[in-house]
């Protein structure tokens, strides 16, 4: 019993280490430093495995869309970021319409197992993404995009290539929730990486916050066919 304890310690540290790196990041990101400041969706919580998973523990289920995002330690916790200069209406970010946000940035980590879809990591792991997500209305509420985004991309199924680091791949619309079109490129790291606000700057800050500055100048994720590969 004494090991469980230890091993649910080490875990409520871990998130609470989370917890801390998403706060560096909500300030990092919103410098005027970058390239493109960026902005946090749901600046209230993290996404979380416990938004859309049952959790069984004997004869108890936790399902609730309102827990803590620590609640029942998830596995995988992330946030979605978008670029500032879209947001140019007095409304709730969670609320602009897609075709508002074209694109869509995003940092999660993961425990580095227990994972369905995955092949189990040596050790937990932070993953970036850029994201053209292409919903089929373009009306749709940019949140509700990014949950898809959250629940259907599968590097395992869906990556089509690699180069520079970064995984490539698309979404494929399906009658289960999916209603994105669009493609995406995930770069995965070990979460001992980031270490310090200068590695965290050079492997999540600047590659993110560069890459949507070009997509705001009209560069796409894949042009005419071929994929656009940004080396930052």
């Amino acid at each position: 019993m004494k090991k469980i304890t230890a091993s649910y310690k080490v875990m409520l540290a871990y998130h609470q280490q989370i917890g801390s790196l998403f706060k560096v990041l909500d300030n990092s990101f919103a410098s005027e430093q970058n390239k493109k400041k960026l902005l946090p969706l749901a600046s209230n919580k993290l996404f979380s495995v416990c938004d859309y998973q049952y959790m069984f523990l004997d004869n108890y289920t936790l399902w609730s869309h309102q827990v803590p995002y620590d609640a029942g330690l998830p596995f995988w916790l992330g946030r979605f970021y978008v670029n500032a200069d879209c947001l140019v209406d007095n409304i709730p970010i969670d609320d602009y319409p897609a075709k508002q946000v074209p694109h869509l940035a995003f940092v999660w980590t993961w425990v580095g197992c227990d994972e369905p879809n995955l092949v189990d990591a040596d050790e937990p792991e932070c993953w970036i993404a850029i994201v053209d997500p292409q919903p089929t209305n373009p009306e749709t509420r940019i949140y509700d995009v990014a949950e898809m985004v959250w629940r259907w991309i599968r590097i395992e199924t869906t990556a089509e290539e690699e180069a520079d680091g970064w995984i490539l791949g698309r979404f494929y619309p399906h009658d289960f929730g999916c209603e994105l079109h669009g493609f995406w490129q995930v770069r995965r790291f070990p979460l001992r990486d980031i270490s310090s606000i200068y590695q965290i700057n050079q492997l999540i800050v600047n590659p993110l916050t560069e890459k949507l500055a070009q997509l705001a100048e009209g560069e796409g994720i894949i042009d005419n066919g071929e994929w656009i590969i940004d080396n930052g």
